[in-house]
């Protein structure tokens, strides 16, 4: 077995380039087939609805509008307003005679004046849009709280970097002394096609952004979210698990078995198969079936000893089928991937598999082995299928798979 180079980049983009063919009937988006994909990625139904959120504060329409901003206020188009003021010891302005009669008749002071004045302030509707989406930026940020997930890496950081600039182009003082009133779609139509449309593009882009993927959600907003938002604050292991799930399925249908899409029901992920000889094959990820759970040594021992917040241990993939001869078959599947280190990597795995015999012993003792397989990120790991559990490689998965499931 050798060790071989990890490269995310790469693996991003063969987990987008396949994820939606797992679980989704066709190339057509379909809803279910939404959350199923945001639950691979180990996004909770809740945060994968908001992945859209998240999508628009990492896009590059909003980094781009936060860029050219202070260029943007420089030059921010002005309107002219009325103010009409009564003094008797200063006139501000062109005297008003009409109004200045009604007010002397009505105050009995022959000393008063009515003045009115031309005053130009940034009330525009390429100001009040800006402030739109700058606030968009700042409370979109805060109430997904993502700038505080420190664990998320990449994402958090740029998250935090774009809340603080946001933060601080709030306070300038043009935009302080503009009033929230948003523009309808109409006044905002009149902008793209106005002459300074080229000047506010990045303005307009932020808006779309905005409108898309935060405050008129559709599926398909979420599909790109997922896509990008939701694959690159992935973490390489989700990664490669995805991959194994992608290649045990591939192997699967190349041996006869028809799989279905990936569907979530009760807060599980799951696909089904059936064989032409009228086996029928069930396949979780990341979690385990109340079967296997039953009589769960691990939880009873925790709670035995009152120890709160009990999570059970689940394997990475878990498949469930009958053998030709009838008899029920279990195969728990543990993904381990790391760039270099892959014997102890495979030592890891093992210890694992080992550990889910025991705490899963009422459901996999009378199981004919195989049941454990465990794939490590590497290459030439020949899979030795007349033991209990079985080591493999990516390159070698297909044939371990193969040999197992019959």
């Amino acid at each position: 077995m050798r060790s071989i180079p990890w490269d995310r980049a790469s693996r991003i983009a063969e987990v987008r380039g396949l994820i939606w063919s797992y679980v989704t009937p066709s190339s057509q988006l379909a809803g279910s087939g939404v959350l199923a994909a945001a639950a691979l990625l180990k996004w909770p139904e809740a945060e994968a609805l908001r992945l859209g959120e998240l999508q628009f504060l990492l896009s590059p329409e909003v980094k781009t509008f936060l860029n050219d901003l202070p260029q943007l206020l420089r030059r921010l188009p002005t309107v002219t307003t009325r103010e009409r003021r009564w003094s008797e010891d200063r006139i501000d302005g062109a005297i008003q005679w009409g109004p200045t009669a009604a007010a002397r008749a009505s105050s009995g002071n022959s000393r008063l004046y009515v003045s009115e004045s031309a005053q130009r302030n940034y009330q525009a509707p390429e100001g009040e849009l800006m402030v739109a989406v700058l606030d968009s930026v700042v409370r979109t940020a805060q109430e997904t709280g993502w700038a505080d997930k420190v664990q998320r890496g990449w994402a958090s950081v740029q998250v935090r970097n774009r809340l603080d600039t946001a933060q601080r182009l709030q306070g300038h003082s043009v935009l302080a002394g503009i009033e929230r009133n948003r523009p309808a779609d109409r006044v905002i139509s009149k902008i793209r096609s106005g002459r300074d449309a080229v000047r506010f593009a990045s303005l307009l882009a932020a808006y779309d952004k905005l409108v898309r993927l935060v405050e008129q959600v559709d599926r398909e907003s979420i599909r790109e979210a997922i896509e990008d938002a939701g694959l690159v604050t992935s973490i390489d292991s989700t990664l490669f698990e995805l991959l194994v799930t992608f290649q045990v399925i591939n192997c699967l249908r190349t041996n006869s078995w028809t799989m279905h899409p990936f569907y979530t029901f009760g807060g599980k992920v799951k696909s089904e198969g059936r064989h032409p000889d009228g086996r029928q094959l069930q396949l979780w990820y990341q979690s385990a079936p109340k079967q296997l759970l039953g009589g769960n040594l691990y939880r009873q021992i925790l709670a035995s000893h009152r120890v709160a917040r009990i999570r059970d241990l689940r394997p990475d993939l878990v498949l469930h089928w009958d053998s030709p001869s009838g008899d029920e078959r279990w195969l728990l599947i543990e993904c381990k991937q790391t760039s270099g280190q892959a014997q102890k990597v495979a030592r890891d795995a093992l210890t694992d598999l080992f550990t889910y015999r025991r705490v899963f012993d009422p459901a996999l003792a009378t199981v004919r082995a195989p049941y454990g397989l465990g794939v490590i990120w590497g290459e030439g790991l020949d899979p030795a299928v007349n033991e209990e559990i079985v080591l493999c490689t990516p390159d070698t998965l297909a044939q371990a798979v193969r040999q197992i499931v019959v």
